[in-house]
């Protein structure tokens, strides 16, 4: 098994999301990439992905990923992490996730992701509540 620092899982923690180096996403992701769990449902497109990376960074100017471990079997990886982040309104959230990817000539062609967003939303103060009841 490889050290976390030489997988592309890590590379991509450190020059898109800790270095915020936009250019690292075409180094590192195919232009017909698939991913889930960064918007609603299935995103295609590294276009896609730049407006969400433009959008969270510009929610979130200063974040830092912290990868604590990478699995690395055949094509995939698998990254579980920490994010701690300050928001454009000076706030700090601090939150974990977890990415597995798979790679087809070093690049990224498909992304699962799956961040605690609602531990995140909470730290912002942002409440859940039911839905108003309907009258039958």
């Amino acid at each position: 098994m490889p050290h976390k620092k030489s997988t592309l899982s890590y590379s991509w923690m450190e020059h898109v999301w800790n270095e915020g180096r936009e250019e690292a996403i075409d180094e590192m992701m195919d232009k017909n990439v698939v991913f889930y769990g960064l918007g609603e449902g299935e995103e295609k497109g590294i276009a896609a992905f730049k407006k969400f990376f433009r959008n969270f960074r510009a929610q979130f100017p200063e974040i830092h990923v912290d990868v604590q471990d990478v699995i690395s079997e055949e094509d995939f990886e698998t990254s579980r992490c920490v994010v701690n982040a300050t928001s454009a309104a000076g706030q700090k959230v601090n939150f974990t996730g977890i990415t597995i990817v798979r790679l087809v000539h070093g690049k990224i062609v498909e992304g699962w992701n799956n961040f605690d967003f609602l531990s995140m939303y909470q730290q912002l103060g942002y409440k859940m509540t039911a839905p108003d009841e309907q009258p039958a």
